[in-house]
């Protein structure tokens, strides 16, 4: 495709992404969640996000909310939900720390029996 339309549809790029570590037995593993800027989307915005998981395949997904801020909120909870609910545990800095992330409702009671109550 050339001309005007092909120009309008370009990859966003990433707005943001941190690097985590998975628990493994010998050694904790390196790997990112990248979240891609907001584009619209329609009347919404849409933010694409990827976990690059170490031992499992990658899946890109994608979120929707009301304005650019909205939708990549709702991505970062997304990421967050899924390392909280992963096995073998991801950590940001040390085990048992938090992720450094904003939290579903549903992750927040997970959050503090991990990091026992520290914030």
């Amino acid at each position: 495709m050339n001309g005007p339309a092909a120009a309008a549809r370009t990859e966003p790029s990433v707005a943001c992404e941190r690097l985590f570590q998975l628990a493994l037995p010998a050694e904790p593993r390196p790997f990112r969640a990248v979240w891609m800027q907001p584009v619209p989307d329609g009347k919404d915005w849409a933010c694409e996000y990827v976990i690059e998981w170490p031992h499992r395949p990658w899946r890109p997904r994608r979120i929707k909310g009301v304005d650019s801020a909205q939708a990549l909120l709702l991505a970062m909870k997304m990421v967050a939900s899924e390392l909280y609910g992963a096995d073998p545990q991801v950590f940001w800095f040390e085990p048992d720390d938090t992720l450094g992330l904003p939290l579903v409702p549903e992750d927040a009671d997970e959050e503090a029996a991990r990091t026992k109550g520290r914030i």
